[in-house]
């Protein structure tokens, strides 16, 4: 389960009404996540600001959406120090390592108030694209001033229909910054991973091989195999090696192939993270021949939920066949998700049903 904290004045609150009946609650109805609402109707951006900083927040929640402006307007706070909040929190979010989304200003009925909402608006967009998630929720409340005028209790306050639509207007794109943030992480360990890799080069030995569905590329250190990957490299281009483990490798694959071999014996010398490395585990207990879906290995390990993961760290698995990640399918037995591409999937599933 995702979580993320939700800082504002009465617009994340749900005022007037309770927040269960909030937009952030709604949005818990069309999306796999708890939204935490810590909103207070009334707050000015350095309130909201101050309650973030006081707020010990649970450890397992690192984003952050944020929505505010209107009330310092209001209250004639001047653009300058509206702004100067907005980047002291976009800044505390960096520091402390939290994932920050800002709702952008929702356009209210009031025309002598948009025009401060709307620089508000523009400046956010133009200093911060690039640096944090921006969600505009203005579509569904309305863009026409007379689509505002129903929208709004006061002119400000959306009405229970307005807050239903606005959550279900936002649950997908809160699902799609939390995806976004979940595969730059990933991709951050994968570089951390590469890295290390790449400082014990020298000890790695690699070599190609020839298979009915195409050229492999075998690595192995001193301690066991670091890769078996699909390539489009010439068999040309690496030397024989002397390597134990890469001799062996080839030698077991070559009877896999041959359909002589129904499981492998070799040591493995991989390094990820905890979870991928439980997910590749998990992939070496399917037997040959069979299948499971993503849901079956997500479920195994403990968390059903945790389908979008087990998929990403079944991309990640530096030896294919010998870690069978080929032999994960989605729903009903559908081929997907296969790196090297679902032409060779379907060929090794062939090749061990029979086919």
């Amino acid at each position: 389960m995702n979580y993320v904290a939700c800082f504002g004045d009465s617009l994340i609150q749900g005022y007037p009404y309770s927040n269960q009946n909030s937009w952030i609650a709604e949005v818990e109805k069309y999306a796999e996540v708890k939204m935490l609402n810590y909103g207070v109707c009334g707050e000015c951006c350095d309130d909201i600001l101050a309650r973030l900083k006081m707020t010990k927040l649970p450890e397992y929640v690192r984003h952050i959406l944020f929505l505010g402006g209107a009330n310092d307007i209001i209250q004639g706070k001047p653009e300058k120090y509206i702004l100067e909040d907005i980047a002291k929190l976009v800044k505390w979010c960096e520091e402390n390592h939290y994932e920050l989304c800002i709702v952008l200003p929702l356009i209210s009925a009031e025309p002598m108030l948009n025009v401060q909402l709307q620089a508000i608006g523009r400046a956010v967009e133009e200093k911060y694209a690039d640096k944090v998630c921006l969600m505009n929720l203005q579509p569904a409340v309305g863009m026409s001033s007379l689509e505002r005028r129903l929208a709004y209790l006061d002119g400000v306050h959306p009405k229970a229909t307005t807050y239903k639509t606005m959550g279900k207007y936002a649950a997908p794109l809160v699902m799609e910054w939390l995806e976004k943030t979940s595969m730059a992480k990933l991709e951050e360990v994968a570089q951390e991973v590469e890295a290390v890799l790449e400082e014990s080069f020298e000890d790695i030995a690699s070599c190609l091989m020839e298979t009915p569905v195409g050229n492999l590329r075998i690595s192995a250190s001193e301690k066991g195999i670091v890769e078996v990957a699909f390539t489009d490299e010439e068999v040309t281009a690496f030397y024989a090696s002397e390597n134990k483990h890469l001799a062996e490798a080839c030698k077991q694959l070559q009877e896999y192939f041959a359909k002589e071999r129904t499981s492998f014996d070799l040591p493995l010398d991989v390094e990820g993270t905890d979870y991928q490395v439980s997910v590749w585990n998990e992939l070496q207990k399917i037997p040959y021949g069979e299948v499971r879906t993503y849901q079956d290995i997500a479920t195994a390990l403990g968390n059903p939920k945790a389908v979008r993961a087990v998929g990403m760290a079944n991309n990640r698995n530096p030896i294919c066949i010998v870690v069978p990640c080929h032999r994960v399918v989605g729903k009903n037995n559908k081929l997907t998700g296969y790196a090297a591409g679902i032409d060779k999937k379907e060929y090794l599933l062939n090749l061990e049903s029979g086919k």
